[in-house]
Formats: C-alpha cells, sequence, structure tokens
C-alpha cells in the first residue's frame, strides 16, 4: 500500500524516516541504493557552511552555503533544526520539507543526532510521522577503518570523530531502528525494509 492510498483509507500520515549515525558509517551511501530500489521517496537536502567535497553535487548531496547566509536561513525562521557538527553548521529547511508533502512523497533526511533531538522536540511537519533509524557499523574499530579509507582524514580528526560516535551511541534509546552497516548490502536491505514496512503500518503509538 502507497502512502497515497493509506491516506485515503484514512490510516495513514505522511511519513519522514530520519537517518542519523557516526560519520563514516555509510549514511550517504545506503541512503541512494534504498531511494533507487524504493519509489516515492524524495531526499532533504541540507544546507550547510562546510566546504564541498570533491565528489559531492551541489543541490543534490548539500546546499553550501556561507555562514552569513547560513544565519540570515536561522533569522527568518527557514530552518526547522540547526546544529553544529565539527565546526560546520548544518540545518533542515522547512520549505523543502513542505514542498516534498504537497507532491505526496515521503521524506529522507540525513542529520546529526543533534538535529534528531530538534525534531523529535518540534516534530517535523503537520500530520508527519517521523521514524528514527540510527545506522551505525559494529564497532569503533571498523568505522576508523572506513574513515581511514575515505582518505579525507588525519588521524587526529578521527580520533575526534570516534570520540563523537561514542556518544552518539549512547543516545540509543531515542530511535526506533538500529541498522548495522557492516556489509553494504545487509544496510541497504534493513534500511529498504524498515520504510517498506512503516509504509504498510496501520496503528502508530
Amino acid at each position: 500500500m502507497s502512502n497515497d492510498q493509506a491516506l485515503r483509507y484514512g490510516i495513514g500520515n505522511r511519513l519522514a524516516f530520519c537517518v542519523c549515525g557516526p560519520s563514516g558509517a555509510g549514511k550517504t551511501s545506503v541512503i541512494k541504493a534504498v531511494m533507487e530500489q524504493l519509489p516515492g521517496l524524495a531526499f532533504s537536502v541540507s544546507h550547510t557552511t562546510r566546504p564541498r567535497r570533491s565528489t559531492e553535487v551541489e543541490g543534490v548531496d548539500y546546499w553550501h552555503v556561507s555562514r552569513e547566509a547560513f544565519q540570515s536561513l536561522i533569522d527568518n525562521g527557514e530552518l526547522i533544526e540547526h546544529v553544529v557538527y565539527s565546526d560546520h553548521l548544518y540545518g533542515t529547511a522547512r520549505a523543502q520539507v513542505e514542498e516534498v508533502f504537497r507532491r505526496g512523497m515521503d521524506l529522507v533526511l540525513n542529520v546529526d543526532v543533534e538535529g534528531a533531538k530538534t525534531l523529535q522536540r518540534v516534530g517535523l511537519a503537520p500530520s508527519c510521522h517521523t521514524v528514527y533509524v540510527f545506522l551505525a557499523t559494529s564497532s569503533p574499530e571498523r568505522l576508523a577503518e572506513r574513515l581511514r579509507q575515505r582518505g579525507t582524514e588525519s588521524e587526529e580528526r578521527i580520533r575526534q570523530r570516534l570520540e563523537v560516535a561514542a556518544r552518539e551511541m549512547e543516545l540509543l534509546p531515542l530511535f526506533d531502528y538500529l541498522v548495522i552497516n557492516d556489509r553494504f548490502e545487509t544496510g541497504v536491505d534493513e534500511l529498504r525494509s524498515i520504510i517498506v514496512a512503516e509504509r504498510s503500518r496501520i496503528r502508530r503509538s
């Protein structure tokens, strides 16, 4: 049953899937693969002050803006949530979320754990049910290996990211699901299964 069908039956809400987890765990790759397999999903492209990486496409992975432009978004109330992560600002634009739901699609977000906490407090949008998924590796050692493979991090930066990851893991009780992404295919299958199951759910707590 699609989300539009569920709404016609009177048992559905607009759905958002908020995927969080440590940097380097593979969230972006897993999300992209799932979205290629399932129809009716739209990705929430965050605004950030972080410099664009060579592999990123503007408006697809992030909207890269200056700190002044980001502050203007905050001042004008255009962001639902925003956080500071590794000295850079990240935020979710209200207009983008509203547009996705107007198009009758479900939303996928890739946000920081602090951003997820904010969404849990303020809500994403009226008549929207948000599912919170924590995606991680099975161990800090596996995560460190992933970060080194990226070739963009110094050992000091990796150490800092592992410290952040340890603090994030302590917040697991805030989430609805845990996906262990040691094997890419397994991570994709598990996130896909979560979305399919939630789209078919009749009763929500």
